[in-house]
């Protein structure tokens, strides 16, 4: 099976399974990236997006018949252009075919259409690939295997909701992202499985915190935080609690469908508009008992929003606290002090 990457949410899977490809999510371990920095700015890029980069440019993962990029998030975007200079110069190693889905969440019907026609020009593009048309059954196959994920999804988020959460963050993490690197049908057995079992659990107790910042692609943060007692009961963040949206329609246009759920309801890197996002966080910060910002140096987005939501969390009476570390790196004995001080003020609600 022709495997295609993939660098975060917005990319509609259902097509990719349905033309015969695998999807997978880039995800490269941290560590030395010397493609990136060689061709790409300090301080531009997260060291995530920095690792796709050196490990498509380095041919490190020679398996990718096909890369493809949302216009999901500025990063992405730059990204994009700077592999096809990359594989126009001829400078890196056996560059797959990189491919933009050009995905624009602006609110508009002109938005609205020029992102189904880019959904459809996306799905004659694999058809090329592939040699063969996308047919109806396909999706509509596929379309039954995601929204199966996403049932399974659901039910392990509820296992972190109320106030006697069974599932800890860190756990969370794992089980919710695997969905990403996972046949979808195979992981909604799975999921379900490990769901059951864990209803027979004792409660978690500690503190019931909510994580804001930037993406988390690794339990760094969360093992801090939970070995001091707190519980992590939700993630701002397309890696957690927001992996994935509503299931898909079944309409007779399975590709409007798609599109529609990847359009209006799949919150990415970045989410849209901005008052739905804020909505969110919001009503999941008033479930919680306080909140973690998670704003390590590579931050260039939230930062600018922090102040503000502070403010509105401190007038709700919803304490916080601001992490400007580096989790996936590991946390300094100064900050892990800050954290144990955090949850052990923080009076638990029931």
């Amino acid at each position: 099976m022709p495997i295609a990457g993939v660098t975060s949410n917005t990319v509609p899977s259902e097509l990719l399974r349905a033309a015969g490809f695998f999807p997978l999510m880039l995800n490269p371990p941290r560590g030395p990236a010397a493609y990136a920095d060689h061709f790409m700015e300090v301080g531009v890029f997260s060291a995530r997006i920095r690792g796709i980069f050196h490990g498509i440019t380095a041919g490190l993962w020679p398996f990718l018949k096909l890369v493809i990029i949302p216009r999901t998030s500025e990063q992405e975007h730059k990204l994009y252009l700077y592999l096809r200079e990359i594989a126009r110069q001829g400078l890196g190693k056996s560059v797959p075919e990189v491919y933009l889905y050009n995905l624009l969440h602006s609110r508009s019907a002109e938005t609205e259409e020029y992102g189904f026609e880019r959904t459809r020009d996306l799905k004659k593009h694999l058809e090329q690939l592939a040699g063969r048309s996308i047919e109806a059954a396909d999706l509509a196959r596929c379309v039954c295997e995601s929204n199966q994920a996403r049932v399974a999804i659901r039910s392990l988020l509820n296992l972190r909701e109320g106030t006697e959460p069974r599932l800890r963050g860190t756990e969370a993490l794992s089980l919710i992202g695997a969905a990403y690197f996972m046949d979808h049908a195979a992981y909604a057995q799975l999921a379900a499985e490990a769901g059951a079992e864990m209803e027979e659990r004792p409660p978690a107790r500690g503190a019931r915190l909510l994580i804001k910042g930037t993406p988390l692609h690794h339990t760094g943060l969360h093992q801090a935080i939970e070995s001091h007692g707190a519980v992590v009961v939700a993630e701002d963040d397309w890696w957690g609690s927001r992996c994935l949206g509503e299931p898909i329609a079944a309409d007779a246009d399975m590709v409007r469908s798609i599109f529609d759920a990847y359009y209006r309801g799949t919150s990415g890197p970045r989410a849209f508009p901005p008052e739905m996002a804020d909505k969110w966080f919001f009503e999941a910060a008033a479930k919680a008992d306080g909140v973690v910002f998670y704003l390590p140096p590579e931050d260039d987005v939230l930062g600018w929003d922090y102040p503000a939501l502070r403010a509105a969390l401190a007038q709700r009476g919803i304490p916080s606290l601001l992490v400007r570390e580096d989790a996936a790196e590991g946390l300094s004995s100064e900050c892990h002090q800050k954290i144990e001080e955090f949850v052990s003020k923080i009076p638990v609600r029931s």
